[in-house]
């Protein structure tokens, strides 16, 4: 069972991530720099909550907040894929540096989500199946 610490740890391991991104960003080439503005601003919309949900220590907040950063990062690696794997980031392609971020529980999260609201999360689509309109 995933718990409000385990998720916690994977949220504070993603921050740290995010930010030795930022400290260690010595020089971006002109042609990378689409891909990398499209990473980070993804990035920074994925963690935007995340001070504010670690502060509340709400179980709710994060449990939510843990499903959408994990179907977000999945979804910012098929876009790198598809739209920018030529990237790189100091000689290494930015899916290298967004496989270093956390997913240890992104099957959970969808799973919690499901149960929760009775929506079915489409794995290979990345949005809800909906059964009739």
């Amino acid at each position: 069972m995933v718990t409000y610490q385990n998720l916690q740890t994977d949220l504070l391991q993603a921050l740290d991530q995010h930010v030795d991104i930022l400290k260690e960003v010595e020089d971006i080439e002109t042609a990378e720099l689409p891909g990398f503005l499209f990473m980070m601003r993804s990035l920074g919309f994925m963690l935007d909550r995340a001070a504010l949900v670690l502060a509340s220590k709400d179980d709710d907040e994060m449990y939510y907040m843990m499903f959408e950063y994990y179907l977000l990062l999945n979804e910012l690696k098929l876009n790198l894929a598809m739209n920018f794997s030529y990237a790189t980031l100091q000689g290494a392609p930015l899916i290298d540096t967004v496989d270093r971020f956390p997913n240890t529980y992104e099957k959970e999260m969808k799973h919690w989500w499901e149960a929760r609201t009775g929506l079915i999360v489409e794995e290979t689509k990345q949005t809800i199946q909906l059964e009739e309109i």
